[in-house]
């Protein structure tokens, strides 16, 4: 009976470990398929797009803004997201410490530009015309000094495929990014991207 007993949660056990070996397989397999989405995919040299819009002080912003310094670390944040506003202090200290051919430029991806009512910052990242004043106060609690660009209709098109919040672009003054973009707070991995790309000039 003991033996039966033994067989029987023997048996049960693999079948429980090779479902959750198919699901966790597969399972990750289309997550990271689904996580790998185009603008992460984007090849060294390849132009990010171009876009209009206004920054949280409703002074026009384009795509041109890059072409002022040899690097931009182009941080794509949320009001909503925790790890965006952890990591605003050390991106603001980061900002005050680059050198002055390098800046850090924010994308407010949920505070589209008033009256926006609808698109990819209003439909997809749930934004809201109260979230621009929102916007700059977190910016002023973390000490933020730089750009911050709000979610117009061309930014939202231009930047459709960012799926996470924060993603971040090291971007040459031609708007092409340098190296893959990181997805997810990593200022340390920023600050060395922006180094080796510098030195290599």
């Amino acid at each position: 009976m003991k033996k039966l007993l033994i067989m029987i949660a023997t048996i049960l056990m693999c079948i429980v470990l090779a479902a959750c070996a198919g699901s966790t397989s597969s399972g990750e397999a289309d997550e990271e398929e689904d996580y790998h989405y185009a603008v992460e995919d984007l090849q060294t040299g390849t132009g990010i797009g171009t876009f209009t819009s206004v920054d949280l002080d409703g002074n026009e912003v384009t795509d041109a803004i890059f072409a002022d310094k040899d690097v931009t670390v182009l941080n794509i944040w949320a009001t909503f997201c925790g790890p965006c506003i952890g990591e605003m202090p050390d991106l603001a200290a980061m900002a005050e410490e680059l050198p002055d051919n390098a800046q850090v430029i924010g994308i407010v991806i949920d505070a589209p530009t008033e009256g926006t009512e609808s698109g990819a910052a209003v439909d997809l990242w749930g934004g809201e015309a109260g979230n621009i004043d929102l916007a700059k106060e977190i910016c002023q609690e973390t000490g933020v000094k730089y750009t911050n660009i709000l979610a117009s209709e061309s930014v939202s098109q231009t930047f459709e495929g960012v799926e996470a919040v924060p993603t971040t672009f090291i971007l040459d003054k031609s708007g092409s990014v340098v190296c893959k973009p990181f997805v997810g707070a990593n200022v340390e991995g920023y600050k060395k991207a922006v180094e080796e790309y510098l030195a290599g000039l």
